[in-house]
């Protein structure tokens, strides 16, 4: 299979819903108050920027990190880089696939490890 440059972007965002879905326990599509479907980057932008991280964040996950502000910290990285690689508003302000994985999720990936 072959991956082009011009698809990067569009992995990127794939991979966005995908840290959302793993961060908030939820579907790629979530009811919100009025009983109407969204999608889950309209849910997540919309209560990320209001600093209601807590309503996001899936309970068990929440309830795991809520004591270790080294942890909180980590999972704030988890969900900027989840924002950044869903920006859908301009394609060209998303990272790259290669720079996701080279750079932002080894910073992540470092904290798993310390923590098993």
């Amino acid at each position: 299979m072959k991956c082009h440059a011009e698809d990067e972007p569009k992995g990127a965002f794939s991979f966005g819903v995908i840290l959302l879905i793993f961060l908030t326990g939820q579907r790629a599509a979530v009811t919100n108050q009025e009983g109407e479907y969204e999608s889950i980057t309209s849910y997540v932008k919309f209560h990320a920027y209001d600093g209601q991280i807590q309503t996001i964040v899936d309970p068990k996950i929440f309830d795991e990190v809520r004591r270790d502000e080294q942890a909180q910290v980590y999972l704030q990285d988890f969900l900027a880089l989840a924002l950044l690689c869903t920006q859908a508003s301009n394609e060209s302000e998303r990272p790259d696939m290669i720079d996701v994985s080279s750079k932002k999720l080894i910073r992540i990936e470092k904290y798993i490890f310390l923590t098993c």
